[in-house]
C-alpha cells in the first residue's frame, strides 16, 4: 500500500490504529474470496457533490466510459466513489444485467447473496442479511426504492428494463433515507435522458417456456444542454412459473406484461435540474400453486354417512421434481399498476434544496383466486368467481424534502436535514374479499355422493359473506445528519430521525342466509328431522336417506375487527471511518431501527389478543474495509450484527380456533408474532481483472438468525383429518410452543455466495465475441416456519440442502456498429431445488378426505434461448 502523504501526530496514530484492527478483523473474519469485476468505471472525483439526479446520468452513461475502476454511488444521498463509503454496498449496472439476460428483479439475486426477491403475488419476500419481509407484516424491512421513491415492494419486484444501476445498500438506512430499515435498502435507476445526443436501443430474447422479451428506448434532447425526452418499453410473454396442471385440458400458466415508460429531463441552470418519469404497467398472470405428496389416502364407506372415497381421487403422487399443480384452473391476477416520481434539485446559497415524489395508481380490477389447490373437489374451481375486488383507488404516495449543505473548504463538516412522509389507503378505499363457504349439501347428497360427483354447488347449502378490508397508513420520519471531517482522511458521521406511524385496520365481515344439510341415520325417518336442531326440517332437495337441514340466519357470522395504533420512536446511526492510505479504508458502524407490525388481516375468528402485533426494535454493529490494489483487484469485507428485540416474523399456516366459524382454521401469511433474535453474519465482495479482457469475481454472504428465547404460535401435531379440532377451542384458540434460545429462525440459507466472470476478445477491428458464467451457490437453508413436523416433544422443521445454479453465455459484438447476438443457458443442469414447503389447508373438509399433499415452491427450469440487440447514439 501507498504510505500515508502526511504525518500522524500521537492522538492520529492511535486512532489509526485502532481502526486498523477493526480493518484486519473484517478481512480475516469474512475468508478468502475471489474476484468480481466492476462493470461500471466512471469519471469524477471522490466525494463528489454533485445531486443525485446527475449521479445517475453519470452512472448510466459510465459502463463504456474507460477501465478506471471507479463506481459512482448515491448510498449516502450524494455522487461519491464506492470504495470511499463506509458502508457495504454492491452495484449492479444496467450494463451487466444486459449481458447476463436478466429481465426480472427477483433475478438480482443471483447476483447479490444474501439478497432474496421473491415476485409471488400475496407470498412475495424480500430477504437481506437473513431478515424477511413479506405482505401484511408492516412497514417494509428492506424498502426498495425506485427512483429514489420506496413504492411497496410487491409493485417493484417486477420486470427490469432500461435500468441505469441498482445498489444494495446492506445496514442501517434509517438516517440516511426516510424508510427505515436495520438490515438494508435496494436502489432502483431507470435510465435518465442525456441531454446531448440522439440515439437509442432495441433488443429482444427467446427462450425455453414460451419467454419472449423485448425492450427498446429512444433519447431525444430537445433543446441541447436544457431539455431532453426518453421513452422506453419492454414487452414480455412466457409460461410464467412453468408449473402445468396435471388435469386435462387445463390452460398453460401464462405472463403477460406490458410496460411502458416516459421520462423528462429539465435542466435550464447548471445549479437546477427536475426530472419526472412516469410508467404504466399492465400485467395478467395466470398461475398455479405446485403440490407434492402421494395423494389423498381415500376414505372407507360409512353406511348411512357418507360413501366410498377411493385412493388418489384428487390426483397421482407427485414429488418437487414433476413441477406440477393438480387444480382445475389457474389464479387469475390481472394488474395495472402506474407509477409517478418525480426528482427536483437546486443548489442555492451554498446548499441543495431537493425533492422527490412518488405516486402510486393501483387500478387493478378483481383478482380470480383458485382456492382448491390440493383439488379436494374435483371438477370444481372458484378460479371464476373474484375473491378480491378493490373498492377504488388506493392511495399510495411518498413527500421528500431534503436540504444538504455543499463542500466548503473552510468548514470541516457538512449536514443535511430532511422530511420524509408516506401515506397509503384511505377511508372510502377498501378490498372486497367474497367468500363463500360451501356447507353439508352443496355438492350433492352427503350420503351418496363423493367428491367430484357434483361440480356446481346447489346455492341453498352456500353460505356468503363479503368482507371488506381498509388499510391505511400514514408516516412520518423528521431526521438529520452530520458528517464530520476529523482530518483529511478521517470521517465521523451521525444521524437522527423521530418517526412517527399511526396505522389503521378494519374489517367488516357479513354473512347471509343458507342451510347446512344434516345426516343422522340413527333418526327412524325424514319426519324426526326436528329433533336434530331447534328449526331443522327434512331436506327438499335430497331425498334419498334421511337428510335433514338446519337453517342459518343473516348475520349469523357478522363480525367487526377496527384497530388504530400509533407510534413514536426516534433511532439514530453513526460510522467512524479512516484512509490509511488512498485505496485503504475502515469503518465502524451503529445504528438504531424501529418498525411497526400492521395488525392481522383476512384471519377470520382470530383472537383479538392475537392481531395486533408489537412493533420491532433493533440495533445494528457492523465493522467493515474497503481495499484496492491498483486498478486490478478490489477487496471489501464486513462483519455484522443485528439485535432483535420483538422481530416481526411470520407464522404462516398455524392452526387456530375461529371465533367466526367455530372450526379450526389457518392462519395467512399476514399472521406476524414477535420474536427476540440475534442475526450474525460477514459479507466479502471481492472484483479483479487478472488480464486484459477477462474479468473474474465473487461474492460472499453470511447470516444466522438465533432465537434469544420465547415462545411462538406453533402446529404441535393434535390437529389432524381425524381430530379436526386437536386441542384448540373457545378456551384455547391457538397452541404456543417454545422456541429455545439458539435455534435458527432463518427462512433463506444463512450462507450463499455467487461465482461470475467472462471473457471478451477482438476477433478483428468490428468483431469481438465473448463467454460469461454466473454460479449462484445455496447453502443448507433451515427454512424456518415451513412444514413444521413434530416426534414426540421435538419439533423440527424441513430443511433444504446446499445447491448451486449455472448460467452460462456466449455471444458476437459489433464493436464499432452497436450490435450483439448471443445464447444463454439459465440453469444449465436444470437442478430441482424445494425451496419452502407448507401443510395447505382442505377448504372442503365436510366433503373430501385428508388430501394428501403440501403446496411447495422450487427453484425455476432450466432455460435456453437467443438474444440480440442494436444500440445507437447516446443507447
Amino acid at each position: 500500500m501507498k504510505a500515508l502523504s502526511h504525518r500522524l501526530s500521537r492522538s492520529q496514530a492511535l486512532k489509526a490504529g485502532c481502526l486498523a484492527s477493526v480493518a484486519m478483523l473484517s478481512l480475516s473474519a469474512s475468508g478468502a474470496a475471489f474476484a468480481q469485476v466492476a462493470e461500471a468505471p466512471v469519471a469524477g472525483a471522490p466525494g463528489d457533490t454533485a445531486d443525485v439526479a446527475a449521479a445517475n446520468t453519470e452512472q448510466q452513461n459510465s459502463a463504456n466510459a474507460s477501465d478506471s475502476g471507479e463506481i459512482l454511488v448515491t448510498a449516502r444521498r450524494e455522487a461519491e466513489n464506492l470504495q470511499d463509503v463506509p458502508v457495504s454496498i454492491q452495484v449492479v449496472t444496467g450494463d451487466r444485467l444486459q449481458k447476463l439476460a436478466i429481465t426480472s428483479v427477483e433475478e438480482v439475486s443471483k447476483l447479490a447473496p444474501g439478497l432474496t426477491l421473491v415476485n409471488a403475488g400475496s407470498s412475495t419476500s424480500v430477504t437481506l442479511r437473513g431478515v424477511t419481509w413479506q405482505p401484511g407484516s408492516g412497514t417494509p424491512a428492506t424498502p426498495i426504492y425506485f427512483n429514489e421513491v420506496p413504492f411497496d415492494p410487491g409493485n417493484t419486484i417486477v420486470s427490469l428494463f432500461d435500468v441505469g444501476q441498482i445498489e444494495v445498500l446492506r445496514g442501517p438506512q434509517g438516517t440516511t433515507r426516510g424508510a427505515p430499515s436495520i438490515s438494508g435498502a435496494v436502489t432502483i435507476s431507470t435510465r435518465k435522458p442525456d441531454l446531448d445526443e440522439f440515439g437509442g436501443y432495441i433488443q429482444g430474447l427467446y427462450g425455453q417456456g414460451d419467454h419472449t422479451d423485448f425492450q427498446g428506448a429512444i433519447n431525444v434532447p430537445v433543446i441541447k444542454d436544457v431539455l431532453a425526452f426518453r421513452f422506453a418499453a419492454n414487452i414480455e410473454d412466457s409460461d410464467a412459473t412453468r408449473i402445468y396442471s396435471v388435469q386435462p385440458g387445463a390452460p398453460d400458466p401464462k405472463l403477460r406484461d406490458r410496460t411502458y415508460r416516459a421520462t423528462v429531463l429539465f435542466k435550464p441552470t447548471d445549479t437546477l435540474s427536475l426530472q419526472a418519469m412516469y410508467q404504466r404497467r399492465k400485467t395478467l398472470s395466470l398461475l398455479y400453486s405446485q403440490v407434492a405428496g402421494p395423494g389423498s389416502p381415500g376414505r372407507a364407506a360409512v353406511r348411512g354417512f357418507s360413501p366410498l372415497q377411493p385412493a388418489g381421487f384428487n390426483g397421482p403422487a407427485l414429488d418437487a421434481n414433476d413441477r406440477r399443480s393438480v387444480q382445475d384452473l389457474p389464479s387469475n391476477l390481472p394488474q395495472h399498476l402506474d407509477l409517478l416520481t418525480v426528482n427536483a434539485s437546486w443548489e442555492v446559497a451554498g446548499h441543495t434544496l431537493s425533492y422527490n415524489y412518488g405516486r402510486q395508481f393501483n387500478r387493478s380490477g378483481p383478482n380470480f383466486n383458485a382456492t382448491d389447490t390440493l383439488n379436494a373437489l374435483p371438477g370444481f374451481e372458484t378460479g371464476t368467481i373474484p375473491d378480491a375486488t378493490p373498492g377504488g383507488v388506493p392511495l399510495f404516495r411518498t413527500h421528500e424534502i431534503r436540504i444538504s449543505s455543499l463542500q466548503d473548504e473552510n468548514r470541516p463538516f457538512e449536514y443535511d436535514i430532511g422530511w420524509f412522509s408516506r401515506r397509503s389507503g384511505t377511508t372510502g378505499t377498501f378490498t372486497n374479499f367474497n367468500s363463500p363457504t360451501y356447507l353439508t349439501g352443496a355438492f350433492g347428497n352427503p350420503i351418496l355422493d363423493g367428491p367430484g360427483a357434483v361440480t356446481t354447488p346447489n346455492p341453498r347449502y352456500v353460505l356468503n359473506s363479503s368482507t371488506n378490508i381498509n388499510i391505511s397508513q400514514v408516516f412520518d420520519s423528521f431526521y438529520g445528519n452530520l458528517k464530520f471531517h476529523i482530518d483529511e482522511r478521517t470521517e465521523l458521521t451521525g444521524g437522527v430521525a423521530i418517526l412517527r406511524d399511526r396505522t389503521a385496520v378494519s374489517q367488516d365481515i357479513r354473512t347471509f342466509a343458507a342451510f347446512q344439510a344434516v345426516v343422522d341415520p340413527r333418526l327412524p325417518s325424514r319426519l324426526a328431522c326436528p329433533a336434530v336442531a331447534p328449526g331443522a326440517i327434512a331436506s327438499p332437495v335430497y331425498t334419498s336417506g334421511v337428510v335433514c337441514e338446519v337453517p342459518i340466519p343473516d348475520g349469523f357470522r357478522n363480525a367487526r375487527q377496527a384497530d388504530n395504533n400509533k407510534n413514536t420512536d426516534s433511532i439514530y446511526n453513526i460510522s467512524l471511518s479512516h484512509k490509511f492510505t488512498d485505496d485503504f479504508l475502515a469503518y465502524a458502524t451503529h445504528g438504531t431501527s424501529f418498525r411497526t407490525g400492521f395488525p392481522a388481516v383476512n384471519n377470520f375468528g382470530l383472537p383479538n389478543s392475537l392481531v395486533s402485533p408489537d412493533p420491532e426494535t433493533a440495533k445494528s454493529y457492523e465493522i467493515g474495509a474497503k481495499a484496492e490494489f491498483g486498478r486490478r483487484l478490489r477487496i471489501s469485507a464486513a462483519i455484522f450484527q443485528l439485535d432483535y428485540k420483538g422481530q416481526l416474523t411470520t407464522f404462516e399456516g398455524v392452526p387456530f380456533f375461529s371465533s367466526t366459524s367455530l372450526r379450526v382454521a389457518r392462519t395467512n401469511l399476514a399472521f406476524f408474532r414477535n420474536v427476540d433474535a440475534r442475526v450474525r453474519g460477514a459479507e466479502v465482495e471481492i472484483a479483479a481483472r487478472p488480464i486484459d479482457g477477462l474479468s473474474l469475481g465473487a461474492n460472499f454472504s453470511y447470516s444466522k438468525i438465533k432465537s434469544q428465547g420465547g415462545a411462538g404460535p406453533c402446529d404441535n401435531g393434535t390437529v389432524t383429518a381425524a381430530n379436526p379440532n386437536g386441542d384448540l377451542s373457545t378456551a384455547n384458540p391457538v397452541d404456543f410452543c417454545p422456541i429455545a434460545k439458539g435455534v435458527v429462525l432463518n427462512t433463506q440459507a444463512p450462507f450463499q455466495a455467487t461465482f461470475n466472470g467472462g471473457y471478451e476478445v477482438a476477433v478483428t477491428d468490428y468483431l469481438g465475441g465473448y463467454v460469461r458464467f454466473n454460479v449462484s451457490y445455496q447453502g443448507k437453508n433451515p427454512n424456518f416456519g415451513n412444514f413444521p413436523t413434530t416426534v414426540g416433544a421435538t419439533r423440527t422443521f424441513r430443511k433444504v440442502g446446499d445447491y448451486a445454479i449455472v448460467d452460462l453465455f456466449a455471444g458476437l459484438t459489433g464493436d464499432k456498429s452497436g450490435w450483439e447476438i448471443g445464447a444463454y443457458a439459465k440453469n444449465v443442469f436444470d437442478k430441482v431445488v424445494e425451496q419452502s414447503r407448507l401443510r395447505a389447508v382442505n377448504v372442503y373438509p365436510n366433503f373430501a378426505a385428508a388430501t394428501g399433499y403440501d403446496v411447495v415452491r422450487t427453484t425455476r427450469p432450466r432455460e435456453i434461448g437467443v438474444t440480440a440487440r442494436y444500440a445507437f447514439g447516446s443507447k
